[in-house]
């Protein structure tokens, strides 16, 4: 009995030993069967067909090779969910091999779906931040954009959300997609505060605030030449040639006595008299007996966003903070006030680069101008043309527009560019912050 039990035994294995063995010898076969029967399928335009035989192929072996012909069958039978699916589980599988990932890029590309490609990129880096293929093709497509539709005749820089535009000769207000706030009625325009009033002239030519739903809600005296944006309740106001300031209620907060005047931000202006810059309080009076011979003001008339001041001294500027205390050795020929946020453009020797708020220099100088960097971007000009750089100081959008301005908190720019032989404005919006 012990000897049929043993034979048995030895049956047994030799017969789990053929099947191995004849399953080995066969499974190439099968797999190359199926992979030439889907060939043949798509030769002649099946591919539903060619799917199927690309899946039972991958049962034998799943090979890159054998993923991405799958993908392509799927695309080719108009399946792009699953086309697309295939090539983003391909992608994350194989680190080394960017086959799968280019694939997919260049589809999105293709047609014109940067928006979804960036999307899936931002994901992608955040688990695989090391990944090269990735990056370049996030580089090559966050600069990517589309024109918004505007049927204005100007546009001007964006500012806390608001753009003055101009239509026959009148201005009015839209917001950073293009969007009507107040309608073009008014002889001049500036952009919205961040108190939330705008400074319009009406066609009695008198000054006026209005809110976002086109309310008066200041209205200063006759008397002043000009007045300025308003913000943290003080505005600027020349009177008989000299400058001071208004408070919320369009009262003088103080003498006029200053030959020029920046705006109050961050608890300080700066104010000159006879040729000599001082800092100045809300009152419009000198915080110390420190003097500069010059300071940098913003296009609102700002000198102070991030609590940092350009003032020049022995003929080179460089950065103090509200209390007139330096921030950095660091000195500069030119330079940008600082926006709300981001980097400071600032010139040397005939160039420009960027400096971050703690004085270090984080892009070099090589740009012919530039703006600062807003929102993880900044207009710069190389041989008369404008384009974007990143935070990084990778050129994203190529120079190819007369003018710039800075990119929004929505994305979005006004860029003056030659169409049919004229300059013509228009607002373009970056698919990467969609």
């Amino acid at each position: 009995m012990k000897k049929y039990v043993i034979l048995l035994f030895v049956v047994l294995l030799g017969l789990s030993w053929y099947t191995a063995v004849s399953s080995a010898l066969n499974d190439p076969l099968e797999l190359e069967a199926h992979l030439t029967r889907a060939g043949e399928l798509e030769s002649k335009g099946i591919y539903v067909d060619a799917v199927a035989e690309y899946e039972a192929a991958l049962e034998y072996e799943q090979r890159p090779d054998i993923y991405m012909k799958l993908a392509n069958a799927y695309l080719q039978s108009g399946d792009n969910q699953s086309f697309v699916s295939v090539c983003q589980q391909q992608a994350e599988a194989d680190q080394k091999d960017s086959q799968a990932l280019d694939t997919l890029m260049e589809y999105y590309v293709e047609n014109s779906n940067e928006t979804d490609a960036l999307q899936y990129l931002d994901g992608f880096l955040e688990q695989y931040p090391d990944n090269e293929a990735a990056q370049g093709w996030f580089i090559e497509l966050e600069g990517s954009y589309e024109e918004l539709y505007c049927r204005y005749e100007t546009l001007s820089n964006i500012v806390n959300g608001s753009m003055v535009v101009s239509s026959e000769g009148l201005y009015g207000i839209v917001d950073a997609s293009g969007d009507e706030i107040i309608p073009c009625e008014y002889k001049a325009a500036f952009p919205f505060s961040a108190d939330g009033f705008a400074l319009v002239c009406r066609e009695d030519d008198s000054w006026i605030y209005i809110d976002e739903d086109g309310q008066t809600r200041k209205v200063p005296d006759s008397g002043y030449e000009s007045l300025g944006m308003f913000e943290s309740d003080r505005t600027i106001a020349c009177q008989s040639g000299k400058y001071g300031y208004l408070d919320e209620n369009m009262e003088p907060a103080a003498d006029f006595s200053w030959d020029q005047l920046s705006g109050f931000k961050e608890n300080v202006g700066a104010g000159q008299q006879n040729g000599q810059w001082f800092l100045v309080d809300e009152d419009g009076e000198p915080k110390s007996e420190q003097f500069y011979e010059d300071v940098i003001m913003d296009e609102q008339g700002f000198c102070s966003s991030q609590n940092r001041i350009f003032v020049k001294e022995n003929g080179s500027y460089h950065m103090i903070n509200r209390n007139g205390d330096s921030v950095c050795d660091l000195t500069f020929d030119d330079a940008k006030a600082f926006p709300e946020e981001g980097y400071a453009a600032v010139c040397k020797d005939g160039k420009w680069g960027f400096v971050n708020p703690d004085g270090e220099l984080v892009i070099d100088y090589m740009f012919d101008d530039a703006r600062n960097m807003t929102n993880r971007f900044a207009a710069v000009c190389q041989d008369g043309l404008w384009g974007y750089i990143d935070s990084s100081g990778n050129m994203v959008i190529d120079p190819v527009f007369t003018e710039a301005t800075d990119i929004s908190d929505q994305g979005t720019a006004a860029v003056k560019q030659e169409s049919s032989g004229e300059q013509v404005w228009k607002l373009i919006q970056l698919n990467v912050f969609l």
